[in-house]
């Protein structure tokens, strides 16, 4: 067994992962750490066979997700029961992604980044309420309070990351998916008597025979899902703009051509993941780079750690918006990628349009430094900003 691997914590993993990766792909790229009790990998080319290869690995098994969720979410089933409901939410993001979710953010993101001011911190004060006020109207839930799908986001996302099992983090994020179910459920009847477009209409009515829907049950645990992906594009956005402010040169081209966003965003999502690792169970002994990994065993895909492979990217620690395009692993990838990806995607350049519209001179705050952890999750819990130049005292 490598003696490094063996030494890896959460907490270390927590503070700043990408050393940590990046060491395990020099030395043990698939590797077992027992104080994790899960199979880590870390190379790019491993990380998408392992997210690609389901009859190796699977993401059907008993989880974290599965406890707080239920067992028929779209991310946590295969086979036919995948495809009726990939099917059923791909159709609806087909037809509105890139036009209807920038337009709903913009709309969203106005009246929040009027209100700004140094005072403010960022992911709290604009980033997540905007975004979370764009997604409920896209979903269709356009009267349920956004500091309440902000609160449901975070409780969710916290229970899917409680690996040390804390019974207070499992016991709110379980009493936070009972209260969803309880208030959308209402919704739920009400869509299915009248579709209105929405997500949950077409979750509920997408594929279905005539004169038939898929029952609020069927379709509960996958809504949930989605509605603890709430607060990920605000997280990317947060995490582009820090990107970005760390990077002044970077900043001022997108100042001169806002149209670099997209590039930004792109770029962003390879460096600094908000999504850093999607689990899986392995089926049967699977060889992976030189390494059996047991039949039943739990394998980390590392995308964080894939968006740096050095045999993949040059200089891959380097933030650098006019790298040429490759794929991108921060929302996934294959068949159980981000449900939305191209509606994130849209969503993060609008949060960043409109702010850098409304306040083109931006500057980090340095008597209040920005606090980012987690690896599984990677949060930016806080972003401090002077709205002024500071170049003249504002």
């Amino acid at each position: 067994m490598n003696d490094f691997a063996a030494s890896i914590t959460f907490d270390q993993l927590g503070s700043d992962p990408y050393p940590i990766f990046a060491r395990l792909r020099r030395e043990a790229p698939v590797v077992l750490l027992p104080k994790l009790d899960l199979w880590m990998v870390t190379r790019w080319d491993d990380v998408r066979q392992v997210l690609s290869a389901y009859e190796s690995y699977t993401s059907a098994f008993p989880s974290l997700a599965t406890q707080i969720f239920g067992e028929r979410s779209v991310l946590k089933v295969e086979g036919d029961a995948h495809a009726d409901l990939r099917a059923a939410v791909d159709t609806r993001f087909a037809h509105e992604r890139i036009e209807r979710a920038t337009t709903l953010t913009r709309e969203a993101a106005r009246p929040y980044a009027s209100k700004l001011s140094s005072r403010d911190e960022l992911m709290s004060s604009y980033f997540e309420p905007a975004a979370s006020t764009a997604l409920a109207h896209f979903i269709g839930l356009p009267d349920v309070d956004t500091d309440a799908l902000m609160r449901w986001a975070r409780n969710l996302s916290a229970g899917m990351s409680n690996f040390m099992t804390d019974p207070a983090v499992h016991e709110q994020a379980m009493a936070t998916a009972t209260e969803i179910r309880q208030t959308i459920e209402p919704s739920a009847r009400q869509t299915a008597d009248r579709p209105d477009g929405s997500v949950l209409s077409q979750l509920l009515h997408s594929g279905c025979p005539p004169d038939s829907v898929r029952s609020a049950e069927h379709i509960m645990p996958t809504f949930i899902e989605i509605l603890s992906a709430f607060l990920e594009p605000a997280a990317g956005a947060g995490l582009t703009l820090l990107a970005l402010l760390q990077h002044p040169t970077q900043m001022q081209a997108i100042r001169d051509d806002p149209r670099l966003i997209r590039k930004a965003v792109h770029e962003a999502l390879r460096w600094l993941s908000p999504n850093g690792a999607l689990s899986r169970r392995a089926t049967k002994d699977a060889l992976l780079a030189g390494q059996i990994i047991p039949a039943g065993a739990t394998v980390m895909a590392v995308i964080a750690s894939a968006g740096r492979d050095e045999s993949i990217f040059t200089d891959p620690d380097t933030f650098d918006i006019n790298r040429n395009p490759s794929p991108n692993l921060g929302l996934g990838y294959s068949r159980h990628a981000c449900l939305a990806a191209p509606v994130v995607g849209a969503i993060i350049a609008a949060l960043l349009d409109v702010l850098l519209e409304q306040h083109p001179r931006l500057s980090l705050d340095p008597r209040r430094p920005h606090n980012l952890h987690g690896w599984k999750f990677r949060v930016l819990t806080n972003l401090h900003v002077r709205i002024g130049d500071p170049a003249r005292g504002s």
